[in-house]
């Protein structure tokens, strides 16, 4: 790999790291990254290896390489948790390295078994729906012992101890938490 090749790669890799920090979705790659990124590598080896070890240019090379480490370590990190985010939404993943690929069918196929396993669970344990009551009702949580009560449904409540949790009649559940008997609770 000739030098001016070498701070092409630079140049090259300085642009997509840019582009990744800028983009939502991954950035396209150049399609020959991963070869260039071994041969500057090799070739960086290749330098360092025939160099005197004290001379300014070593010492200039250490700290080239040294960028690069860290530009790429930081790209990688980027698209790793694009790739993360992507794969839990169930995204369609594009521009994707072959090493991405792989860790991308690997990681998809993790997920789906783990979902799998968590719904066979729920069904052997047969967790029930929540059934959403009519907003004609309103879940409290009381906030200190209280008596029976007849609310406009004309049905008796309680009596009720401190932290109860009940369903009371819209009217009813306002009038007590104007009181501060209660607190609403909302459940989502």
């Amino acid at each position: 790999m000739s030098e001016g090749t070498v701070e092409d790669f630079y140049e090259e890799l300085m642009s997509v790291w840019l582009k990744e920090r800028m983009q939502e979705n991954l950035a396209p790659m150049p399609q020959d990254f991963e070869t260039k990124l071994y041969a500057y590598a090799s070739s960086v080896r290749q330098q360092l290896k025939v160099s005197d070890k004290k001379a300014v240019s070593t010492l200039i090379k250490y700290a080239e390489l040294d960028v690069v480490k860290k530009l790429l370590y930081s790209l990688f990190e980027i698209r790793f948790r694009k790739i993360i985010r992507a794969i839990i939404k169930g995204a369609q993943l594009n521009n994707l390295l072959k090493v991405e690929k792989r860790f991308v069918e690997e990681l998809s196929k993790l997920i789906y078994e783990y979902k799998g396993r968590i719904n066979s669970i729920a069904y052997e344990l047969r967790i029930p729906k929540l059934v959403e009551r009519p907003a004609k009702y309103k879940v409290v949580c009381f906030m200190q012992t209280f008596p029976k009560i007849v609310c406009e449904d004309l049905k008796h409540y309680g009596p009720f101890r401190q932290y109860d949790i009940a369903a009371l009649p819209l009217e009813s559940a306002k009038l007590l938490v104007a009181k501060q008997a209660v607190r609403l609770l909302e459940l989502t």
